[in-house]
C-alpha cells in the first residue's frame, strides 16, 4: 500500500517562491497532509495555506530549518515525512513516485532527488550552482550516507529514532547531511535518486555562493566527515576533487612565483591541467546541457571551488580539533558529538496551529 505522506515545508520569507512550492505539490494525493512550519515569519503565510489547503505551524523566532523541520514532524500524522525547501517547486508525479519507492522498497528509510536541470533564476551563477548539484547527484552513488532535505523524504519511525534535525544548526546549513549520517550509522538504509528532480527558485550571486559554500557548507562539512569518520568518496567528497584542491593550490603558488620569474607562469598549465583532466567528465556535462562556451567559463568558477574548498577543510580540521582535543569552542565550530536521545515528542519552540489559514492557541 503506498504510504501516507505529511509534505512539510519551512518557511521564513518569500510568498512568491512559496506560493509557487506549494502549487507544484499539489492537488494531494488521497491521505496527504501539507504543513507548513512558519519560523518566525516575517510574511503572513495563512492565506496562501487556506488556498493550498495546507497547516500552519507558527514558530516564534526564527529558530532555523532544523527546529522548523522537528516542530513540524513532531505534529505530523503521517508515515512519512516529506521535506521541500520554500524555494523549490516538485510535482505531484515526482511526490508520488518518491511514495511509490517506500512503498515498494521497505527496507529503505530514506530517499532524496536532486535539482533539475533547469532553475528559476537564468543568470550565469544560479545556472552554474544548479548545474553543478544536478551533476554532483546524478553521478553520485545510489546508495548514500548522507541526506538531502531539499527534497526527500524518511519515514517518520526512522526520524524519531534517531533524533531528527540536530537543532544545534541554527540557521541554514547542513543539517540534513548530519541527520544522513545519523541514519546511516543506525542502519538504515538511504537511497538518492537524481531522477526525483525538482526546479530550484533561488538566485546565486558569486559573493552569495561562495558565502554560502565556505560558511555554511565546507568548515562545518568537514567537522561532521571528523566527527563521523566519513572519509570516503560521496557527494562533494570525491577524491577526483580532493586531488583537485592540491592541484588548484599549487597552480596558484606557481604563478605567485611568476611574478620573480616568467617561467614559474608556464609550469602552473601543468596542475591546471591536470585539474581539468580530473574533471573532464564535469566540463562535458556543462556542455552538453549549456555548450562549449558556459563550460569554459565554468573552468575558473570551478578552480575557486577548489581554493575555497581547501580552506573549507583546513577552517572547519582546526574548528574540530579544538574542540575535540582542547574543549575550545571557536566561532564557527560545531559540537564535537553528534546529539543525543529520540526526537522529542513536543514543539522544541512556542508554536500555534492553523489548520487552513484559522490559528488555533496550542
Amino acid at each position: 500500500m503506498r504510504p501516507q505522506l505529511s509534505i512539510i515545508i519551512p518557511f521564513h520569507k518569500g510568498l512568491t517562491f512559496l506560493e509557487r512550492a506549494l502549487a507544484g505539490v499539489t492537488p494531494l494525493a488521497a491521505g496527504d497532509e501539507l504543513i507548513i512550519a512558519a519560523d518566525g515569519a516575517v510574511d503572513d503565510c495563512r492565506p496562501l495555506a487556506a488556498k493550498y489547503g495546507a497547516r500552519v505551524i507558527d514558530i516564534a523566532g526564527p529558530r532555523g530549518p532544523a527546529v522548523a523541520r522537528n516542530v513540524a514532524s513532531a505534529m505530523a500524522t503521517r508515515d512519512v515525512l516529506v521535506f521541500v525547501d520554500a524555494d523549490v517547486v516538485a510535482s505531484p508525479a515526482v511526490v508520488d513516485r518518491m511514495a511509490r519507492i517506500f512503498e515498494e522498497q521497505p527496507d529503505v528509510s530514506a530517499v532524496f532527488g536532486a535539482y533539475d536541470e533547469h532553475p528559476g533564476d537564468k543568470g550565469f551563477v544560479s545556472q552554474y550552482k544548479n548545474l553543478a548539484h544536478a551533476y554532483v547527484h546524478r553521478v553520485s552513488r545510489p546508495s548514500a550516507k548522507t541526506f538531502w532535505a531539499g527534497f526527500g523524504g524518511v519515514r517518520r519511525s526512522a526520524f524519531m529514532a534517531v533524533g531528527g534535525f540536530d537543532e544545534r544548526f541554527e540557521r541554514p546549513s547542513i543539517e540534513d547531511i548530519d541527520l544522513g549520517y545519523r541514519l546511516s550509522s543506525a542502519g538504515h538504509r538511504i537511497m538518492l535518486d537524481p531522477s526525483l528532480a525538482v526546479c530550484h527558485l533561488k538566485r546565486w550571486t558569486l559573493g552569495g555562493m561562495v558565502k554560502s559554500d565556505v560558511l555554511d557548507r565546507g568548515i562545518p562539512w568537514t567537522q561532521l566527515i571528523l566527527r563521523y569518520q566519513q572519509f570516503g568518496s560521496d557527494l562533494n567528497v570525491r577524491h577526483t576533487d580532493r586531488l583537485s584542491v592540491v592541484a588548484a593550490y599549487l597552480a596558484t603558488a606557481l604563478a605567485a612565483m611568476g611574478v620573480a620569474d616568467e617561467r614559474f607562469l608556464a609550469a602552473a598549465a601543468g596542475p591546471i591541467g591536470l585539474a581539468i583532466f580530473w574533471g573532464r567528465d564535469y566540463y562535458r556535462f556543462f556542455a552538453q546541457k549549456r555548450g562549449w562556451g558556459f563550460a569554459a567559463r565554468v573552468v575558473p568558477l570551478h578552480m575557486l571551488y577548489h581554493l575555497y574548498n581547501g580552506v573549507s577543510f583546513a577552517t572547519g580540521t582546526m574548528l574540530f580539533l579544538a574542540a575535540r582535543k582542547f574543549d575550545v569552542h571557536l566561532p564557527g565550530a560545531l559540537p564535537a558529538h553528534a546529539p543525543a536521545g529520540p526526537a522529542a515528542s513536543a514543539p522544541a519552540a512556542p508554536v500555534t496551529v492553523s489548520p487552513s489559514g484559522v490559528v488555533v492557541d496550542r
